[in-house]
């Protein structure tokens, strides 16, 4: 078996067990991920039954109420109060749906990671190492190291490569998803009146429940993309050449922090704006990160033409 192919088997079973690898990391990141939403489910719960149990006494007859409502501040500490359930409400309902999307994610994950043979390919990759082994040493028993370790880097920088276009590939669609979210908001600014209150969730005057819902939608579909671009960017930070680092901690954390700001803006007619910013913001955020991907992308594919060329010219193919 000629060299060239010895390597191309190698590269494919490599590229299996990093497969395996990943899904394992993934399904473990997954799974903290569904336990952190679940645990805010349980906490906004608790809050909203909290306000609950003080509108009831807000509506209830008592001499503080009788003083509150002559000077105007029963009403004021019940829009707050609604106010407040209103945003718990929203990210409870988000949050469910999280979960729904996140499990998905994890059945297919967890799926896919049934159908590889890690142990399989452990034992196919330790024979072909034996038999790359014995050719260079037959053939090229001087530069045996060096084509080898030319060899390693040169599949790790094609794992990097493929990592790399994946995270871009989510990147893109996190981009196109915030979008949709951005027009959607924009649209609902034109309206000018706003009413919350209290049991059916969020309602707007003047804005059918169809309309809020694809709002919702949209925010939630962006919440989703911006955190599996979250995962892939893990990926890549994970992966590295002894050229090349990834270091991906600057540009992943915005997904933790941006949509709990934004679903409390969103409740709100007077804080919309708000919300169109902190998307836009995002956007910027996501651009910068695959503008920096790209960056790594091309440096890696100058990198993996000149391993190519130097262990061409040691094996004059």
């Amino acid at each position: 078996m000629e060299w060239q192919q010895l390597q191309a088997e190698q590269e494919k079973l490599h590229g299996q067990l990093r497969s395996a690898n990943r899904l394992s990391e993934q399904k473990l990141l997954i799974e903290g991920q569904i336990a952190h939403v679940e645990q805010e489910i349980t906490k906004h719960s608790v809050e909203l039954n909290q306000i609950r149990l003080k509108l009831d006494k807000l509506e209830g007859f008592s001499f503080m109420n009788m003083i509150r409502t002559w000077t105007g501040q029963q009403d004021e500490l019940r829009a707050e109060k609604i106010d407040q359930a209103a945003i718990l409400e929203l990210k409870i309902k988000e949050a469910k749906k999280m979960v729904t999307d996140l499990t998905s994610d994890f059945e297919q994950v967890n799926q896919k990671l049934k159908q590889i043979n890690e142990k399989q390919l452990q034992g196919a990759l330790e024979i072909l190492h034996i038999k790359k082994k014995s050719y260079l040493q037959l053939h090229e028993p001087e530069v045996a190291q060096k084509i080898e370790q030319l060899a390693n880097e040169e599949l790790i920088t094609k794992q990097l490569l493929s990592e790399i276009k994946e995270a871009e590939d989510a990147g893109d669609t996190a981009l196109t998803k915030l979008g949709q979210a951005a027009a959607s908001l924009h649209s609902a600014s034109g309206y000018s009146t706003w009413d919350t209150f209290f049991g059916g969730g969020l309602i707007a005057t003047h804005l059918k429940h169809e309309a809020l819902d694809k709002t919702e939608s949209y925010l939630h579909n962006a919440q989703i993309a911006l955190q599996r671009f979250h995962n892939e960017l893990l990926d890549v930070q994970d992966m590295s050449t002894n050229a090349l680092q990834v270091e991906t901690d600057g540009f992943v954390k915005f997904a933790d922090y941006f949509f709990d700001d934004v679903f409390s803006a969103w409740s709100v007619h007077s804080k919309i704006s708000t919300a169109r910013e902190q998307v836009s913001r995002v956007q910027d955020d996501v651009h910068n990160t695959i503008r920096r991907l790209q960056e790594k992308h091309n440096k890696a594919l100058r990198y993996l033409e000149a391993l190519q060329q130097e262990k061409e010219a040691i094996l004059q193919i």
